[in-house]
């Protein structure tokens, strides 16, 4: 059950009519872009606020890209819909060292092998890959998804997250999106290592 206020999380390609609408000619604001590429939830505020994950680009005469969330405020009693916030998910961060950013929800095959690997031991919680962010060269490559996390219980709520995987370790690290803390359960994560079994998870009701 969400609590009033929060956030269903309920992801697809396709968005509510207003929104498609809203979008469909294209955003611009101060300089920026956006190109949305999957709709991701909505919250009961002040009206419906919709959120739409996006791929942001900074027209600065290098046009570098981001990945971010549009949050778009509906009044139902009208047809007016309002960005009211850009959600900042994963920045490019230059041209040494940060991400090189390729939003898709095409996820590239050795990308989801990756994923599919990392997770198919996970107990106590369901894990699915959303989108693929892009990669960043550090100790080996880390490869970075949007995800959707649910504990394997009554009433679980559905979460998103930033979940970054690291190709030579094989390490992954989970980052609470579109939620106002941290403490938004995946419940345990087991994941195969080479050195055995390894508890990615905090107590249950917890991110790691």
């Amino acid at each position: 059950m969400n609590k009033l206020g929060g956030w269903v999380i309920d992801v697809k390609e396709n968005y509510p009519q207003k929104i498609a609408t809203a979008i469909s000619g294209g955003l611009e604001v101060l300089g920026c872009t956006y190109k949305p590429v999957a709709y991701l939830g909505y919250q009961e505020v002040n009206g419906i606020n919709h959120a739409v994950l996006a791929e942001q680009t900074v027209i600065n005469g290098r046009d570098s890209k981001n990945v971010v969330v549009l949050v778009l405020n509906e009044k139902p009693a009208s047809m007016d819909v309002s960005l009211v916030r850009v959600v900042s998910v994963v920045e490019s961060g230059g041209e040494f060292g940060g991400t090189s950013i390729e939003l898709t929800t095409d996820i590239p095959e050795e990308a989801l092998n990756l994923f599919d690997e990392v997770t198919e031991e996970f107990v106590g919680s369901k894990i699915d890959v959303v989108a693929f962010v892009g990669t960043q060269v550090t100790k080996g490559i880390d490869y970075k998804y949007i995800v959707t996390g649910q504990a394997v219980a009554l009433n679980a709520e559905k979460k998103l997250g930033v979940a970054t995987i690291n190709s030579m370790d094989k390490n992954l690290h989970v980052e609470p999106l579109l939620n106002e803390t941290s403490s938004n359960t995946l419940g345990y994560w087991i994941v195969k290592t080479s050195n055995g079994y390894r508890n990615l998870g905090a107590p249950l009701g917890e991110w790691p």
